[in-house]
């Protein structure tokens, strides 16, 4: 296998050794894996980018529209937030590419947010067109920015296709295009990140990028191939921010995730629908054999936490109150067997859906995947080998007494 290298300097620790080692571990077989603890994050940064190939060039954006660059873009502005994710993974120096965001990241995110900005304090400063989740962008305002590029999700497209905004920055010649992460996070993270690097000029990194997420990936295959047991999950989507009980993913997102690490929806059967809302007495009706939850730093709510300053006990005294206070969840024996687990909902909001499905296959499956290590491709991922558990916690699992309270 070829050695990858970040400015002619070898991952030689890290990432890369725990990214060839498992590599390796998965062309046999998953009977053959063996347990051990992964090597540290080495501390390398990312090389310096650098420009790929000339503009002006044409580029097909996540809803196949064709558009052209005159230029790579120095002057982007996000209509979503988290594409910030996206931009950091690819730059060394995201926030000198970035002149505005619909909203900041701190609605979603706060103490995520105040990472970034020790990072890079013109974060802070970073013009904002709104404070909510859910801006109408004026198009004077984001205009007056001046970008020359603006970003939008996919899922915004019904509301800019055949918009006076949309008609106004044609008519001003700026471009803009569609990414994608979160509806079928596995396709669409590789694929925005490839236009990115693109659309930035720095196809070399982003096609880094997206080979070790395949890599990753075709292990978890690999394993997969030999197990027969899938476990019942119930996906249950930020707890307690919206409703108490059980907003889920049928057919896309985190669902997506759970099926490539080896488990079965459970409630994939239900519709053909992105999501639905599930009732706590459907539940008891069709008792999980495990139950992923995701979790985050919410503004509103009282839902579970998982990031950046959370510690392993925050998550056990969430997820604890979560079980005792849903009627009749005591008998579930996902909660008798501590198979209850908060996941960082972030992962799937930008390119870090491998990190998800590596959290999801150990705890799945641990003896499988005892030897992945998500917090080392999370900092790789992130470009920040400073990242590690003691940054936060971005993932954990119930309890079920004394002995294991704590482990992930």
């Amino acid at each position: 296998m070829t050695t990858m290298r970040r400015g002619g300097r070898h991952w030689a620790g890290g990432c890369l050794l725990a990214f060839t080692s498992l590599f390796a571990a998965g062309l046999a077989s998953a009977s053959d894996s063996v347990a051990r603890e992964a090597e540290p994050v080495a501390k390398v940064p990312f090389a310096t980018e650098k420009a790929q190939a000339s503009f002006p060039r044409q580029v097909t954006d996540l809803a196949g529209r064709k558009v052209m660059l005159e230029a790579s873009p120095q002057r982007i502005f996000l209509a979503q937030p988290r594409q910030l994710y996206a931009l950091l993974t690819l730059l060394d120096a995201p926030l000198e590419r970035i002149v505005g965001w619909a909203y900041p990241l701190s609605v979603f995110d706060p103490a995520m947010t105040e990472r970034l900005e020790a990072r890079w304090p013109q974060l802070a400063t970073l013009p904002a067109l709104s404070r909510a989740s859910t801006p109408s962008l004026e198009g004077e305002a984001l205009l007056a920015l001046t970008p020359d590029l603006v970003l939008f999700d996919l899922s915004q497209r019904s509301r800019i296709e055949g918009s006076p905004l949309a008609a106004l920055l044609d008519e001003v010649g700026t471009p803009w295009l569609y990414v994608e992460f979160n509806h079928h996070p596995l396709q669409d993270a590789p694929v925005s990140v490839r236009l990115l690097g693109e659309v930035l000029g720095v196809e070399a990194r982003a096609h880094e990028v997206d080979d070790t997420m395949a890599a990753h990936l075709a292990l978890i295959d690999e394993r997969l191939a030999t197990i027969t047991e899938r476990p019942r999950v119930l996906i249950n989507i930020a707890p307690g921010v919206k409703v108490d009980c059980c907003r889920t993913n049928l057919h896309n997102g985190v669902a997506d995730l759970v099926t490539r690490a080896g488990g079965r929806n459970l409630a994939a059967e239900l519709a053909p629908v992105s999501g639905a809302t599930l009732s706590k007495e459907w539940v008891l009706a069709h008792p999980p054999e495990a139950i992923l939850n995701t979790g985050g730093q919410w503004a509103k709510g009282d839902g579970l936490r998982a990031g950046i300053g959370i510690s392993g006990e925050d998550i056990q005294h969430d997820l604890a109150r979560m079980v005792q206070t849903l009627p009749g969840w005591q008998s579930l024996d996902a909660v008798k067997q501590g198979r209850v687990m908060a996941l960082w909902h972030g992962f799937h909001q930008g390119p870090y859906a491998i990190v998800a499905l590596e959290a999801i296959a150990r705890w799945l499956h641990p003896e499988t995947f005892a030897d992945l290590d998500p917090m080392a491709t999370f900092a790789w991922l992130m470009n920040d080998p400073t990242l590690s558990r003691n940054s936060g916690h971005f993932w954990g699992q119930l309890a079920i007494d004394e002995e294991t309270r704590g482990a992930e």
